[in-house]
């Protein structure tokens, strides 16, 4: 899975609590301790980063989601401000480990979306239909070769 893959790489604590509704936790990822040119940023002068891993949705979040084919476990981007950030661990002589909660809406993409597209076709729903106008993902048949 996804999620456990990160976690590993990332050194994410487990999921503190099921967020509610449209709210989804977010793993903020660390800053920058380097520049490009080796140059080491003290802590007060790193800034937030505005993408980290996505933990845990929301049920009525989890629908929006899957709309745009993202998933728990994406690297999504988020606004700068959004959400609050909360304190999930603390150990002895290190930073304190944060998560983000935001709203769904205040996602504005993820990485990983970008190779699941490879796999689905977007169509547009029929004028007689009841969501006209809107667009769907269809996930694309293999074809089979000819014997």
């Amino acid at each position: 899975m996804k999620l456990d893959e990160r976690r590993k790489t990332y050194s994410i604590p487990p999921t503190p609590y099921q967020p509610a509704a449209k709210n989804v936790l977010v793993y903020r990822l660390p800053s920058e301790e380097r520049t490009a040119g080796g140059l080491y940023v003290p802590q007060e002068h790193q800034t937030k980063k505005s993408r980290g891993v996505l933990i845990a949705a929301g049920l009525s979040a989890l629908d929006v989601l899957a709309d745009h084919l993202i998933e728990v476990g994406d690297i999504v981007w988020f606004g700068h401000y959004a959400g609050r950030d909360a304190e999930v661990k603390r150990d002895a002589g290190s930073d304190a480990i944060r998560m983000v909660q935001i709203k769904v809406e205040d996602i504005l993409g993820s990485e990983d979306t970008l190779d699941r597209l490879a796999d689905y076709d977007i169509q547009r729903i029929a004028e007689d239909c009841e969501h006209f106008g809107k667009h769907i993902y269809v996930k694309k048949t293999a074809k089979r070769k000819a014997a």
